[in-house]
């Protein structure tokens, strides 16, 4: 089985942004920027990585990632028991195959 990483994410608006023009114009861009990517792997766990600066990221290079567990945030992994903030591409794609290599549950 090939690893998959973070190349292979594919990153749409964040479903918040949708939302952006209902706010202030102060607020609008930042939500109307933001990116979410998701993938779940075989093992029943998955990633949601975050883009913009709403979130645990600076909206340039760095990102926020979560742990998925049956499409729903899990908190008790061996990786983290929290979202993981300000993370680099290359950080992303080594929290991915830590997710791949959990075990199945």
């Amino acid at each position: 089985m090939k690893m998959k990483n973070i190349n292979d994410l594919v990153f749409n608006p964040h479903p918040i942004a949708k939302e952006a023009e209902k706010l202030p114009s102060d607020m609008r861009q930042m939500y109307a920027e933001s990116k979410q990517a998701k993938m779940d792997f075989e093992n029943g766990y998955g990633i949601s990585v975050l883009f913009g600066s709403m979130f645990y990221s600076n909206g340039i290079d760095t990102y926020e990632v979560g742990i998925l567990k049956d499409g729903v945030l899990c908190y008790n992994t061996p990786i983290t028991n929290d979202v993981i903030g300000y993370v680099t591409a290359d950080e992303v794609t080594d929290i991915m195959r830590k997710i791949q290599e959990l075990p199945i549950d």
